[in-house]
């Protein structure tokens, strides 16, 4: 049975989601067992520990990590605890990816806030029948109505995510409209045209005369034979040394949806990714007791793919947590999806966090539950069991790095 002291907790979660740090006196160890909560297979890590190792040293340079997933990652609950508290370790580089979930008609992080006045359809990955493209964010919002418009703005109290370096993510095609990029006030800070860019690229930098925490993306037309605009993400950077941590999530993915997304592997290059995080899983054990038998060729279909754009990325592979199947009923198929994947890096050479052994293995489920860390559907964390969690990655990764760093250099 797993040892939360819930209200100290509780409270110690909630400011950490709204951008106060955890408290480091606290040792997330004394609850979780600590020789349980560590990175295995962590030796394939070194290439990444040393660049990390690097910034730590010199304040310079950056160290990029991508972080995929399914509905456990959209939220970004996990992600933005393991982000704040990496780029406080090791230096802020920005807020990273993002895609503009409200307008696409979905949940988005709460650091981040994106609406439109305008018409636009959109498509998650998981509808793979669907005629739009997917790329690099799992979500794609379209529209054939010149001069729409996209407000993002960083819900971010502290100031810690405004930019000044914004990546746009699009589709190439000659009938694609221009993007104007514009402050609040709709003054036109730059100029994309997708038409007169390498079809390789799939993405647009415009480097901002200052730090911004909004900025609208407005379509513009600018000849009669562009009709659309297809967008797929927007990366926001600060221009100073440190992390940036890309959470890509996409509510009901799975390993198979992620290799159906036609852009997505080949987008994933121009974040030079030094570490790939998959947290996938959940959802193809949900279809227990008929599960995908070909699941250990879909993970080396997606390793394999990423890797191939990206040859010098590591990889850690995240098992699904223990969950309920149809609200009240164990779910063996969690185990047996995990022990796939696990299988999968321990022949492949790649590391893995065995997060159904951390959070407490077979049943641990229903200890979440009962502490009020798992919601009423037995599958979705709470935000503060989210942000446990993404603490406990957070330290087995400290720890793996700490280990290297004092064999390395004693």
């Amino acid at each position: 049975m797993i040892k939360l002291p819930i209200i100290g907790l509780i409270l110690m979660l909630t400011n950490c989601l709204h951008g106060q740090p955890v408290p480091d006196s606290i040792a997330l160890s004394s609850f979780i067992p600590a020789e349980q909560n560590v990175i295995r297979n962590e030796v394939h890590l070194d290439v990444f520990f040393e660049k990390l190792y690097q910034l730590k040293k010199s304040g310079e340079g950056w160290v990029n990590i991508v972080h995929l997933g399914d509905s456990h990652i959209q939220a970004d609950f996990l992600t933005a605890v393991v982000r704040s508290k990496l780029q406080r370790e090791f230096g802020n580089a920005g807020r990273g990816l993002i895609v503009p979930g409200k307008v696409a008609g979905t949940n988005e992080p709460l650091n981040i806030r994106t609406s439109s006045a305008d018409n636009w359809s959109s498509k998650r990955m998981i509808y793979v029948k669907q005629p739009l493209p997917i790329g690099i964010g799992g979500i794609t919002i379209n529209t054939e109505q010149t001069g729409a418009k996209i407000n993002i703005r960083m819900n971010d109290p502290f100031n810690q995510y405004r930019f000044n370096k914004v990546a746009v993510f699009f589709q190439y095609d000659p009938a694609s409209f221009n993007l104007s990029v514009q402050d609040s006030l709709s003054n036109e800070l730059g100029m994309i045209m997708p038409s007169k860019l390498d079809s390789g690229t799939y993405f647009s930098t415009v480097t901002l005369p200052e730090l911004y925490n909004q900025i609208s993306i407005q379509t513009v037309k600018a000849s009669e034979t562009q009709r659309f605009a297809t967008l797929f993400g927007v990366s926001f950077e600060n221009g100073q040394s440190g992390i940036l941590y890309h959470a890509i999530g996409v509510n009901g993915a799975k390993y198979s949806h992620y290799n159906a997304a036609k852009l997505f592997a080949q987008q994933t290059r121009a974040l030079q990714p030094d570490l790939f995080i998959i947290s996938l899983g959940t959802n193809e054990s949900v279809d227990h007791p008929y599960l995908d038998r070909n699941l250990y060729q879909h993970v080396t279909q997606l390793v394999e793919s990423l890797s191939a754009q990206n040859p010098a990325a590591s990889f850690i592979l995240v098992s699904p947590p223990d969950a309920f199947l149809k609200k009240v009923k164990p779910n063996p198929g969690i185990e047996q999806v995990r022990n796939e994947i696990i299988r999968y890096a321990v022949e492949n050479g790649h590391g893995f966090w065995d997060m159904f052994k951390v959070n407490g293995g077979k049943d641990s489920a229903g200890d979440w539950r009962l502490r009020g860390f798992l919601r009423p559907d037995g599958i979705h964390f709470s935000k503060e069991g989210y942000a446990y969690q993404g603490n406990l990655l957070f330290e087995a990764i400290m720890k793996s790095y700490n280990k290297y760093v004092s064999g390395r250099y004693p």
